[in-house]
């Protein structure tokens, strides 16, 4: 604790006159005694105390400026140490947000939040690397114009390209006024973090934070494509690359739910292989698998983004046609049983492949998956039935036993209750055999 501050001058002058004033007889004693020493001894006392009294402050001023010196460059190495303390702060909670999200609109987020304050309010852009594609996470963030898509597609297609060649690429690389930044893990790519240096270029230190920052975004890219990787492993069929049967229920709910909330029409297209068990029992079941394989490409040939194909089982297909009447059902149906029609057999191409299809839209009160599902497996075994290879519309309704058997039962297929429960409706079979060229 200082006795004295540096607002303290008046009180520090008080103090030496006082000093003075107490001592000024002792002061004019050793004054004399020095004086008697010269004249009795012949020396030059004085000059030489004045000589050691100017050295002593010199030295003392000089030590007074090391120590100031060491003051600024301890503060200078203090504010160092917080801004590098705040930089790891920033990328920790950077790292944790990211690690939270799971899909890309997560990931979009925590971006639009958290990537600007690594970028001084300079514009920032980020490009995610799929199969073959290019998908935006960020397209730009910053006040000025931004840069057109493929722009950007070409500095991160550069960027990945000098990366792969020079593994220096932690600080970036400037390519057309941007500090591309490569997102790598391991050796495979996943993005490019991209900054517009602007009238001032980053410096040396930040290059670094944004590297880190582009580092941690890399791990977060990866884990969200893993994520939906897995996640449509677990969603899809791998033999078809059709939805599998759990994904097709859950969706199929959730359509019926939506249409029956907006009135608006639903349709379902339930449909299998002929003669499919004699595939596999003639040619072999790697020649079965063949051939749905071909099923489930043939499938997007017809099909809009916005429909569902999902494999029900074995060789049985469910198709979710939302905000479709039963006419345009029938429509996409034929379309399928055409399309199906163009396979060739996976061993012996000249034997021709076919389908029998059911329709089903739904009907006004059915609030019920099963009961939907019950109407669209009985066209189509019906379909079976006269004789294969067309389209059967399903009946309005159910007969009350078939209706309450379905609706209480855990069977998987629909169609073994209807066996059961006596004859079905009639209704005038209609076989689509005219060419259709629209489908809606």
């Amino acid at each position: 604790m200082r006795l004295l501050g540096r607002h303290d001058k008046p009180l520090a002058v008080g103090l030496v006159v006082g000093t003075l004033i107490v001592f000024e007889r002792p002061l004019r004693f050793l004054l004399d005694v020095a004086r008697d020493v010269e004249s009795r001894y012949q020396v030059d006392l004085l000059p030489a105390l004045a000589v050691l009294c100017g050295a002593y402050v010199f030295h003392q001023y000089h030590k007074w400026q090391d120590a100031q010196a060491e003051a600024a460059a301890a503060a200078a190495e203090a504010r160092q140490a917080q801004e590098r303390s705040s930089e790891l702060e920033r990328l920790v909670n950077f790292g944790r947000a990211l690690a939270k999200a799971l899909d890309v609109p997560a990931l979009q987020q925590v971006l639009w939040q958290r990537l600007p304050q690594f970028g001084q309010e300079r514009d920032m852009w980020v490009l995610m690397c799929g199969t073959g594609t290019w998908e935006p996470l960020v397209q730009e963030i910053g006040p000025h114009p931004r840069e057109t898509a493929d722009k950007l597609v070409d500095l991160a297609t550069r960027a990945l390209a000098i990366a792969c060649q020079d593994e220096a690429h932690a600080e970036g690389d400037c390519l057309d006024g941007h500090l591309c930044f490569p997102m790598l893990v391991g050796e495979r790519p996943v993005g490019v973090l991209g900054v517009r240096q602007g009238r001032e270029a980053p410096t040396l230190a930040e290059r670094r934070v944004l590297g880190a920052a582009a580092a941690l975004l890399a791990i977060a890219v990866r884990n969200v494509q893993w994520f939906q990787e897995n996640r449509d492993n677990s969603l899809r069929d791998s033999l078809t690359g059709c939805f599998n049967r759990a994904y097709g229920m859950e969706t199929l709910d959730v359509q019926l739910q939506m249409a029956r909330r907006a009135s608006r029409p639903l349709s379902i297209i339930m449909f299998d292989i002929d003669e499919f068990k004699g595939v596999n029992d003639h040619f072999g079941h790697l020649a079965g698998d063949a051939l749905l394989a071909g099923v489930g490409r043939q499938l997007g040939n017809v099909l809009r983004a916005s429909d569902i194909k999902c494999r029900y089982g074995g060789d049985e297909f469910l198709v979710i046609l939302p905000e479709t009447p039963l006419t345009g059902a029938e429509q996409v149906a034929e379309a399928l049983r055409r399309e199906i029609a163009r396979l060739r057999h996976p061993v012996d191409p000249s034997l021709s492949i076919s389908a029998s299809l059911g329709v089903a839209s739904v009907a006004e009160g059915e609030f019920d998956v099963k009961a939907l599902l019950a109407r669209a497996d009985a066209a189509l075994y019906r379909a079976k039935r006269v004789g294969r290879d067309c389209v059967e519309v399903a009946a309005a309704s159910l007969p009350a036993a078939a209706r309450h058997a379905v609706l209480t039962s855990n069977v998987s297929t629909p169609a073994e209750l209807l066996r059961d429960c006596g004859p079905q409706p009639l209704i005038p079979r209609r076989r689509i055999v005219a060419p259709v060229t629209d489908v809606a």
